[in-house]
């Protein structure tokens, strides 16, 4: 089974079933182009004709034409109804909501005992790169700032630390936001002087966040299966984890290669390739919108502050300061209800079954 974008073409060109997403567009292309900028090995500017030419700076160019004033540029969250992908067969395409991959990934056989013997191996852990793992937030800040002090450009603590910096693209920004740039050509210009800042300052980041390993080795000792996120590439992040020595505590990673356009469609494809339903994964994020979309995927989520405050983290199923707070027995406890929680399926008795038995009872007392 292949991950790729809901692109026609793409289904015709295999045969093999194809999880896919709702739009042709990668997402990733819209939101940080700090993955581009780290996946190019030549040193073309973004006004160089070559670049022009790729897929990638055809789509960075047409974002700020699509951009439009007063719109929120927060992750696309998804799966709002159930949806979740489409998997494309010889016959037809066939779509695949939450509840069908709760069902078709359900253990049974010989699995299914094992988990009753082993319950911590039924589980499975989903972190985000970006704000449980590394501190990005932080990263992203100080090129902003770096780029202020570099190109002379003003830049006060309350625009550095407004939310709408973190949930916008970096070429919208400038010109939205920052008032650095009053032209799409412009903003492309310092989109990208951010994104080589960025990276440069990610290759010097060698220390995880708070507990991230202590919490690593005690799931890796009960063999809990865990995965990774992330908005960058494959490459920078695998090479992010080299340098914080946890390359080997990930059995799979989602990246901007799988071309998923919301955080729900990263968060099923990690549970598909951890082979864990999606009901029985937790997921570790930073922010609200990663919390919402791990509930409407049934993920139990787990809030790390942040860059966000206490209360509006609320929506979690536990929040903590930091992973050294977390132990195993708090992750059993957040599926000790499961069956009986809210929207959850429940046996009830018909009214049929009811008459029936009162007229059962009436007769047993007419006879004594």
């Amino acid at each position: 089974m292949h991950l790729h974008s809901s692109c026609p073409a793409s289904a015709s060109r295999s045969s093999s079933a194809r999880l896919c997403g709702p739009t042709t567009v990668p997402y990733h292309i819209k939101r940080w182009p700090l993955a581009i900028a780290c996946c190019m090995h030549s040193h073309e500017g973004p006004d160089s004709e070559p670049f022009r030419q790729t897929f990638k700076g055809q789509q960075l160019y047409s974002l700020m034409g699509e951009a439009r004033v007063g719109k929120r540029y927060y992750q696309q969250v998804g799966s709002e109804r159930g949806e979740g992908f489409v998997q494309y067969f010889s016959s037809g395409p066939l779509r695949v909501d939450v509840d069908n991959l709760n069902d078709q990934m359900r253990p049974a056989g010989a699995l299914r005992l094992r988990h009753a013997q082993h319950p911590h191996e039924a589980f499975g852990m989903v972190f985000n790169f970006d704000g449980v793992i590394a501190d990005l937030p932080t990263i992203r800040r100080e090129a902003w700032v770096q780029l202020a002090q570099q190109e002379g450009l003003p830049l006060s603590q309350q625009l550095l630390y407004h939310p709408e910096l973190q949930a916008m693209p970096p070429e919208v920004a400038v010109v939205r936001l920052l008032r650095w740039a009053s032209d799409r050509k412009a903003g492309v210009k310092l989109a990208m002087q951010h994104a080589e800042l960025a990276g440069q300052l990610l290759a010097q980041h060698n220390r995880p966040q708070e507990g991230v390993r202590e919490w690593l080795d005690t799931l890796g000792r009960f063999n809990v299966p865990c995965a990774l996120v992330s908005t960058l590439d494959r490459l920078t992040v695998q090479a992010a984890l080299a340098r914080m020595t946890l390359h080997d505590h990930f059995q799979a990673l989602v990246t901007v290669e799988d071309e998923l356009d919301t955080i729900s469609q990263r968060l099923l494809t990690a549970s598909v390739k951890l082979r864990r339903p999606p009901n029985m994964c937790v997921y570790f994020d930073s922010s609200p919108p990663g919390i919402t979309a791990a509930h409407n995927c049934t993920f139990k989520a787990v809030a790390v502050q942040g860059m966000y405050r206490p209360h509006q983290l609320k929506a979690a199923d536990i929040t903590c300061s930091s992973l050294t707070e977390l132990t195993v027995i708090n992750m059993r406890r957040l599926f000790a209800n499961m069956g009986s929680e809210w929207m959850d399926l429940q046996k009830a008795s018909s009214h049929e079954d009811d008459n029936s038995s009162n007229r059962r009872r009436r007769i047993t007392n007419a006879m004594l």
